[in-house]
């Protein structure tokens, strides 16, 4: 059995980890408010960047999703993150 997920809410801050399609690099660390950003390679040898967030509640987190979309930034995937 995994390791159990702190019970969240929509307005406990929390540190999520959000994988989008291409590469950013650092100077998007302020505007993303990110505590960490890293590019990785997929499988099939795309580049994806890892934003890890500061911590946020629910409303702040769907804001960032919207800056993502109306900077035509494909979003792949957005996951709750043990480290904080």
């Amino acid at each position: 059995m995994g390791q159990p997920y702190r019970k969240l809410n929509m307005h406990e801050p929390a540190v999520f980890r959000i994988c989008i399609q291409g590469e950013l690099d650092e100077s998007w660390f302020d505007y993303f408010s990110a505590q960490s950003i890293s590019v990785e390679v997929d499988e099939a040898g795309n580049a994806v960047t890892a934003l890890i967030s500061e911590p946020m509640d629910q409303s702040a987190l769907v804001g960032l999703v919207n800056n993502l979309n109306s900077l035509g930034i494909a979003l792949i995937s957005v996951e709750y993150s043990l480290t904080e």
